[in-house]
């Protein structure tokens, strides 16, 4: 392969062997909540001396690397130390803060080749190569500084034996394996995903880069944004500074966050920072006895009464990251609460290592009274479908079942609440179901302006144009066919699957040259199919038919309940459709009954066809659609944040 394609497939490969394609956010302009604590570590220097990190990381940003020397993966440890190189290499266009409270550190993981006097040696390289390096290429930050070049030191450290390696790697989430030769025998190399840490002065990880991620300018940008936040810095003119002092007590269930840098200011996010999640532990188990308005009684196993106990050992299992493989991922973070339990500032949800899910999260409120879960609808109970997340490749990843039982039982604060919470039985592969169950079995809402207005015969609960398009709903619209209401209740959903004909078109029509991608809430860039393509499989889906193998089940979904449908944005099992008025346009043209090329959608549902609504009658429904969000949303939300979320690095 000629030298230019190879470095082109490497620029794609990784964005730091190149320049972004996207404008970094300007310093400032957003925050870096704290991750946890940076852990203390002896280790040794390139002069056989016993260093401690927490000695070298107090009062400097430091940007902390985990590599070895020998690695030959250029997505790896090369691209850490290119990027470390670029980084020392724009000192002279630096403010001198920067030089003088920065400090890069690569952490060798490979003590028993990556010796003292080996890094010793390749510390003197680094030291002569960047003597001759032409400032004049890369980043331009602070253009047309003046202020003399200082190098950005560039530190080495190994520990003294694999033994005392390991509680290192562990209290960084570092996992390294040894590479297996074809012969059987061990290979020098190891199979490790790269990780690069960012630590300010009082010892907290303030951000953590993945490949993707890992770039000059994102990290500089995130120095300054911490200096920016301290005082050590102040920001560019024009930008929009966040206010680092703020904190907001409340419960969130709207626009929240700084619109700097975001494509439109109509964007909102219902997200909040762990240290501003405050609330109160709420009365959930009300539910099962008393419904709210709207609502039929909560369907609940004979074999899993619901009590108090069960309750609240399964919401400290939901919001438990340590469920996951790597510590990181917990259920609560796909189903966010003040995201209507679902994942909604994204069109996929991302499981562990940030691996990328082909569908949108469903909610979780009123799956109670759902007989099918799952958007293709392979469970159903509760019960049942707890386990799949757990142990799914792109979920929580869990290696199996037995796994996620021997972990929980070896956590110090879960012992007894399983045999408290169960008669005296140990968290076991039916327990552990039935308690994260019994949390997500109460999460029920309702009683919102529609139900008031049509089950509480309130005139004055819904306005004039929710009630015109409640008629278009269940009139011209016929919306009403899946999403049932009946005379004492509404689920509003039917229970089945379908194929609407977005799946179908998915598979079968013909793809945009570009695609638009979020990159970051508020934040998109158009980039070319034919990349997305090279470097991220298309996942097929084909819905229901994955289950049952029948050809006529191809791209058959659930119908998803209309309850809360205006806090659980973007939509359909894919979440292609970023909002009601985009999936009321859907709807509206008749779905796909064939594609471009004139190949039928033979399996798409006869209900689905072209409506004839009108602007004004579009609207309507939005406004009806808008009005079923239940009145106890914020008394959930509270009771969420109410529960520890727990700090990972412990």
């Amino acid at each position: 392969m000629p030298a230019s394609e190879r470095k082109q497939q490497v620029e794609l490969l990784a964005p730091g062997y190149g320049e972004l394609d996207y404008p970094a956010p300007k310093p400032g302009s957003y925050r870096l909540p704290a991750f946890g604590d940076a852990k203390d570590a002896r280790v040794l220097n390139i002069h056989d001396q016993y260093v401690n990190y927490h000695d070298l990381f107090k009062g400097k940003y430091t940007l902390l690397s985990f590599i070895y020397m020998s690695c030959t993966d250029v997505n790896g440890c090369p691209l850490s130390h290119l990027v470390f190189n670029r980084i020392q290499s724009e000192g002279a266009k630096l403010p001198p803060q920067i030089a003088d409270k920065l400090q890069l550190i690569n952490m060798s993981f490979d003590p028993e080749r990556d010796t003292p006097e080996v890094l010793r040696s390749l510390a003197n390289e680094d030291h002569s190569a960047h003597e001759g390096h032409d400032h004049h290429a890369g980043h331009d930050h602070h253009a047309g500084h003046n202020m003399p070049a200082k190098k950005i030191p560039l530190t080495y450290l190994t520990a003294d034996s694999v033994k005392n390696l390991m509680p290192i790697l562990d209290s960084y989430n570092q996992s390294i394996q040894n590479q297996v030769n074809d012969d059987g025998t061990q290979s020098e190399n190891f199979s490790h995903i790269l990780r690069v840490y960012l630590i300010d002065p009082n010892l907290k990880i303030r951000n953590i880069y993945s490949v993707a991620f890992l770039h000059p300018d994102i990290l500089l940008n995130d120095v300054q944004t911490l200096m920016i936040e301290d005082g050590l810095l102040e920001a560019e003119p024009g930008v929009a500074v966040v206010d680092f002092e703020v904190e907001d007590n409340g419960v969130r269930l709207g626009a929240s966050d700084s619109k700097s840098g975001y494509d439109s200011d109509k964007y909102q996010t219902n997200s909040r920072a762990i240290t501003a999640r405050k609330g109160q532990q709420s009365d959930l188990i009300r539910v099962i006895d008393t419904p709210p308005l709207g609502l039929p009684p909560v369907p609940v196993p004979a074999n899993n009464p619901v009590t108090e106990q069960k309750i609240a050992l399964g919401k400290k299992l939901f919001f438990d990251r340590r469920l996951s493989l790597n510590n990181t991922i917990s259920c609560a973070m796909c189903h966010v609460a003040e995201q209507g339990y679902t994942s909604n500032e994204m069109e996929k949800a991302v499981g562990v290592e940030g691996r990328t899910n082909r569908r949108n999260a469903p909610t979780l409120y009123n799956t109670a009274y759902l007989t099918r879960l799952f958007l293709d609808g392979r469970e159903t109970a509760l019960e049942h479908q707890v386990w799949e997340p757990l142990v799914a490749h792109d979920k929580m990843g869990m290696t199996s079942i037995g796994h996620v039982i021997e972990k929980i039982q070896g956590l110090p604060d879960y012992q007894g609440l399983f045999e408290s919470a169960f008669e005296g039985k140990q968290a076991n592969l039916m327990t552990i179901a039935q308690a994260i169950a019994s949390y997500e079995r109460v999460l029920v809402s309702a009683n919102s302006p529609f139900d008031r207005w049509y089950y509480g015969k309130d005139k004055q609960a819904l306005s004039e144009q929710a009630q015109r398009g409640f008629a278009l709903f269940k009139g011209k619209a016929n919306c009403i066919a899946c999403h049932t209401v009946k005379e004492d209740h509404a689920l509003f959903t039917d229970n089945q699957l379908h194929n609407t004909g977005l799946g179908f078109h998915m598979a079968m029509g013909t793809e945009p040259k570009t695609k638009r991608m979020l990159i970051a809430p508020g934040v998109y860039v158009d980039i070319k199919t034919e990349v997305i393509n090279e470097f991220s499989k298309k996942k097929g889906d084909t819905g229901y038919y994955e289950v049952t193998q029948d050809p006529n089940d191809r791209w058959k979904y659930r119908t998803s309940s209309l309850r809360n449908i205006a806090l659980t944005a973007p939509y359909m099992h894919n979440g292609s459709l970023a909002d009601l008025a985009a999936v009321i346009d859907y709807y509206n043209a008749g779905g796909y009954p064939e594609n471009e090329a004139g190949f039928p959608n033979v399996t798409q549902s006869p209900i689905i066809k072209p409506l004839g609504l009108t602007p004004s009658e579009s609207e309507d429904i939005i406004a009806f659609l808008n009005s079923l969000t239940g009145d106890n949303v914020e008394e959930i939300i509270s009771d969420a944040f109410s529960t520890p979320v727990g700090d990972t690095m412990h």
